[in-house]
Formats: C-alpha cells, sequence, structure tokens
C-alpha cells in the first residue's frame, strides 16, 4: 500500500501543477475578457460624447493591468488635443498617483500633464513641471522646447534667454538666430537707447544675419545721427540680407539726404538689385534715375529686370513712365485704366508669406501668428510680389 502511495504521488503533483496553470490561464482569459469588454465600453462612452463616463472606465481600468500606461497616456492626449483639458489633467495625475509607476512612466506623465496645463493656460504650473523636468539627467529636449514656449506666451525674454544659455553648446548654435529675435525683443521693450544699442549689437553678436536687429540697429543710427555706422550697417544688410533691402529703402533714403551723398545711394541700390533684392528697389533706382533726366537707362533698367524676372509691381511702373510720355487720348486713358487695375491688383494681394506654413500678411511679422516660427516670413516672390 505504501508503495502504491509513492507511485501516485508524482501524478498527484503533476496533476496538481496542470490544474493550478489552467485555472491561471482561465483567470488571466477572464481579465483580458474583461479587459476588451472594458475598453469597448470605454470607446462606446466617448463616440457617444460621454468623456466623464469614458475617463471614469479607463481610469479603473489601471488597477487591472500596468501595460495599459500608454494607452491611457495617448488617451490623456485626445483629450487634450479635443480641448477637453480638464479630463486629460484627471487621467495624467491618477497615473503619476499610482506607486507602481516606473520612473521613466512618471516623467512622461510629467510631460504630458505639463502639456495639459500649458493648453489649459495654468503657465505657472506647466513652467514648475517643466523645470523639474529639465534637472533630470536624462531629460529630453522637449522640456526645454516647451519652456521656452511658455516664455515666449508670457514675453518673459529674459527667462528664455537664460534658459538657451543653459543648453549644450550643440544646441545652443542651432537656437542662435531665435536667441537673437529674443534679444531684439528685450531691444523693443527698452526706454534707453544706449540700452536699446547694447541688446541689439549683442542680437548680432549672436545671428550676424539677423535682418530684424539690423532695421532697427539702422533707425537707431540714423536717430542719433551716427551716419557712418548707419552707412557700414546699410552695406552690411545689402550684402548679407538683401531680400530686406526693400524694408530698408526708406532709412536709406534719409541717409542720402542727411549725409547730401545721392552717389552713394545709387551704388548700393544697384549693389541690392544685383544680389536679388526685388522689384521695389528696382523701381527706387529707377526713380532716382529719372530724377537725373536719364529716362531711357530708367525705362531700360526696368524693362530689362520685367523679361527676367516679371512683376506686377514692375509692370505698373513702366506704365507709370509711359502715361507721363503718352499723347492726350483714348490711348492714354485707356493705359491710365490699366494702370489702375494693376495698381488695385497689387494693394489686394498680400506682400509677405510665411515659409513654414505659408500664413499670408500684408505686414512683416517677425513671429508667426500661424506657427509660432522667428524669422520665418519673407517677402512674396514672383509676379505678385518682389
Amino acid at each position: 500500500m505504501l508503495e502504491l502511495f509513492f507511485l501516485l504521488l508524482p501524478v498527484a503533483v503533476a496533476y496538481g501543477w496542470y490544474m493550478g496553470r489552467r485555472n491561471l490561464r482561465q483567470k488571466q482569459s477572464s481579465q483580458q475578457k474583461q479587459l476588451s469588454r472594458d475598453y469597448f465600453a470605454g470607446l462606446n462612452f466617448l463616440l457617444s460624447n460621454e468623456s466623464d463616463k469614458a475617463v471614469d472606465l479607463f481610469i479603473s481600468m489601471l488597477d487591472v493591468d500596468d501595460e495599459t500606461i500608454d494607452t491611457h497616456l495617448s488617451l490623456g492626449s485626445l483629450f487634450r488635443k479635443r480641448g477637453e483639458v480638464d479630463r486629460a489633467i484627471r487621467i495624467h495625475q491618477n497615473l503619476i498617483a499610482r506607486p507602481s509607476l516606473l520612473n521613466e512612466q512618471r516623467d512622461l506623465a510629467m510631460m504630458e500633464l505639463g502639456k495639459d496645463f500649458l493648453a489649459a493656460g495654468f503657465y505657472d504650473r506647466a513652467e514648475e513641471i517643466f523645470l523639474n523636468l529639465v534637472l533630470l539627467d536624462d531629460h529630453s529636449e522637449e522640456a526645454e522646447d516647451q519652456l521656452i514656449s511658455i516664455y515666449e506666451m508670457t514675453k518673459d525674454w529674459q527667462k528664455a534667454i537664460d534658459i538657451i544659455r543653459k543648453l549644450p553648446r550643440k544646441r545652443q548654435q542651432t537656437l542662435k538666430p531665435v536667441l537673437a529675435h529674443f534679444y531684439c525683443q528685450l531691444a523693443d521693450e527698452a526706454k534707453a537707447n544706449t540700452q536699446k544699442l547694447s541688446l541689439l549689437r549683442q542680437a548680432l553678436k549672436n545671428d550676424p544675419s539677423c535682418g530684424r536687429a539690423m532695421l532697427a540697429l539702422l533707425k537707431l543710427y540714423l536717430a542719433e545721427q551716427q551716419f557712418n555706422d548707419a552707412a557700414q550697417l546699410l552695406d552690411q544688410l545689402i550684402e548679407k540680407v538683401p531680400e530686406l533691402a526693400v524694408d530698408a529703402l526708406d532709412d536709406a533714403l534719409r541717409l542720402a539726404e542727411a549725409t547730401k551723398d545721392s552717389a552713394n545711394l545709387k551704388r548700393r541700390l544697384s549693389k541690392a538689385v544685383d544680389n536679388g533684392a526685388g522689384a521695389s528697389v528696382i523701381i527706387a533706382l529707377a526713380k532716382l534715375l529719372v530724377e537725373d533726366g536719364d529716362i531711357k537707362a530708367a525705362e531700360s533698367l526696368i524693362l530689362d529686370n520685367l523679361y527676367r524676372h516679371p512683376t506686377m509691381r514692375g509692370f505698373q511702373f513702366l506704365m507709370k513712365m509711359q502715361l507721363q510720355q503718352a499723347e492726350p487720348g483714348q490711348a492714354r486713358d485707356s493705359l491710365a485704366m490699366l494702370e489702375k487695375l494693376v495698381g488695385q491688383q497689387i494693394r489686394s494681394r498680400p506682400i509677405y508669406r510665411c515659409s513654414e506654413c505659408g500664413f499670408p500678411s500684408h505686414t512683416l511679422y517677425w513671429h508667426c501668428p500661424s506657427c509660432k516660427n522667428w524669422g520665418s516670413i519673407k517677402h512674396i516672390k514672383g509676379l505678385d510680389g518682389e
């Protein structure tokens, strides 16, 4: 009998192991089926615009399986994008409160919560979260980008500069053009001209091709009657950012008038035209030639550029020149009507466009109102532009 017992013992152990495994599989299968049913129920609530019920259900599922955390992060992001920021905050706060969460998972949830606060306009709370994330040794660049974004929204330019200054050298280099704009923003807010000069020079030190800083500094030099500095800066602008020579035309004319130096004005405009400054600079140069009585040279300049780069502005100026020389009559009246129609067409068209998102504008914005990129709005080129 004892021998039979020892023979059946391994069988009993094996049977017990098998039944345990079977019960475990059945339990897991039951949990998975319940999890699946809950997810479908949650999706049903979402599709039925019953967001509160969906949030409650998905949060309760966190206690079932830690592998659902990524799904909850995505769900919170979805609520934020839909404008339901309060529900996104609730989901991410519940995630962060879980004691079993890994550090990496908690950091991701904190990042999402910071974005929630930012979307809700709670800039102080968002700033606090991102500042803590930046202190982590393995933090991502996204935390720094979010902080810079906050300081842009709150117009705290010095804090934005300080954040960039703390970045690794390689990353600083990529943000030099943006840093130059922050110094320009501080210069716009400064009261004293000496402070403005210092900040604008700092902007050019970070980005020697910052056209915004050059234009602002040029006006400042002219206001302070520093004509030699203004002349050097104007030459620098025409060489480095000739497309902004259009925006410097009035200042170039003021400089020529103040220094009685029309010869250098012609030289600068000719240089800008050679560098591809655009139709408005060509027209300004043609007007100078007309004032000097050299009408044929002015017509030749306009025609040559119209053949190479046809623009409505150049065409309109050519018609104005023809009108001045035309005899009274029907042909002159028709030409005058055509010139008027072309002028209306030019005025109705935007003259600037963002190179990143295509935002059109009649005004030169240094910070695109649409995509929030710095220095991306440029003069439109082609028939309707420069």
